[in-house]
């Protein structure tokens, strides 16, 4: 690393728990411009010990890294590294190939394949954000295989079972929500920044911020879920046009914002009272309506169109544009309520 870039890695870590994300990002520009026409000679290197050279680096990836990532997903990549970190006590910038190997066979006695590979997924990014930020040469991950995964169904909602969970609504706000997840396929963190006003009641349309595309993307209320919406903002005398959150608590302050940890014990609560034989859980939803998509005669791409999935290739990425009427196009051949 040199010098003018461990300059801005040490002030970053510094400070990133005194700025938020925006200022910090400003922060590590301004500091760019102010050391580009300087000299800088590095008179010591990282840390020397194992402890203070990875937190060193763990810092980093907060101030650096973290910030463009979800919180949940930031959490899971620290919690793989720290395992790894604790399985074999050496710095992360001397982990290698062996290293990696070892700590995802002492995990197997206990995980699924599919879970190796997602551990081994968390250190693979994560080891190839040291080396963009030239901690390390070469990614340990890139020559370990992969542990062969037995293929499984999909799971999704079949129709009898999408009414049979209808049946554990006791509330307005129950089938309100389950009404909506259907018809939006959004995914649980994207639901609670929607205010009542956000919706177009006339159209259904809904522009929402994409939690992991980071754009904005447009989503439909058919007419069933405009319906139970409508009944649970009569019941809570919220008129259409309110800022107040769509969905909110029913006990306490019901006006504080149903947060992703509610939205999933609220799901959990109502295929509970529905016994249902399947486990159902908000990300279920948009499984199904993708599904449902794709039966109903639209493409994959469809599919991944509605549910606001980022185009792998270039084409899709770069030249293809996709206007607000292909997406209403698809919600109302393949996703609006027959």
């Amino acid at each position: 690393m040199i010098a003018k870039e461990k300059l801005k890695n040490d002030i970053l870590v510094g400070m990133h728990m005194h700025l938020d994300h925006t200022t910090l990002a400003i922060l590590e520009t301004v500091i760019v411009k102010a050391v580009q026409n300087l000299d800088i000679k590095e008179l010591e290197t990282l840390p020397a010990t194992v402890d203070n050279t990875n937190q060193y680096i763990l810092e980093l990836f907060w101030a650096r890294k973290a910030v463009k990532l979800s919180k949940a997903t930031a959490d899971f990549y620290i919690c793989t590294v720290n395992e790894l970190i604790t399985c074999v006590n050496k710095p992360l910038s001397t982990m290698t190939e062996s290293d990696i190997e070892y700590y995802l066979y002492k995990k197997k006695p206990s995980n699924s394949n599919a879970s190796l590979n997602n551990l081994r997924r968390n250190l693979s990014a994560f080891f190839s954000w040291m080396r963009k930020a030239k901690l390390i040469s070469d990614n340990p991950c890139d020559g370990v295989e992969s542990f062969v995964e037995t293929s499984k169904l999909i799971e999704h909602m079949e129709a009898q079972e999408t009414e049979q969970l209808k049946t554990g609504c006791i509330h307005k706000r129950d089938r309100a929500l389950i009404e909506f997840m259907r018809s939006t396929a959004m995914r649980r963190g994207e639901i609670p920044p929607v205010k009542v006003c956000d919706i177009d009641f006339r159209s259904g349309k809904l522009v929402i911020y994409g939690e992991k595309s980071h754009r904005y993307r447009t989503v439909f209320l058919d007419s069933v879920a405009l319906h139970y919406i409508r009944e649970y903002l009569k019941e809570r005398s919220v008129e259409e046009k309110s800022t107040e959150p769509l969905f909110t608590h029913l006990r306490g302050d019901k006006t504080q914002v149903l947060d992703v940890d509610g939205i999933y014990a609220s799901i959990k609560d109502i295929a509970q009272r529905a016994n249902m034989d399947k486990s159902v859980y908000p990300h279920l939803f948009r499984k199904t309506t993708a599904t449902n998509i794709c039966r109903r005669g639209g493409s994959e791409d469809a599919a991944g169109e509605y549910l606001g999935h980022v185009p792998r290739n270039v084409t899709g990425k770069h030249y293809t544009y996709k206007s607000e009427q292909y997406v209403e196009q698809i919600f109302h051949n393949y996703v609006e309520a027959v």
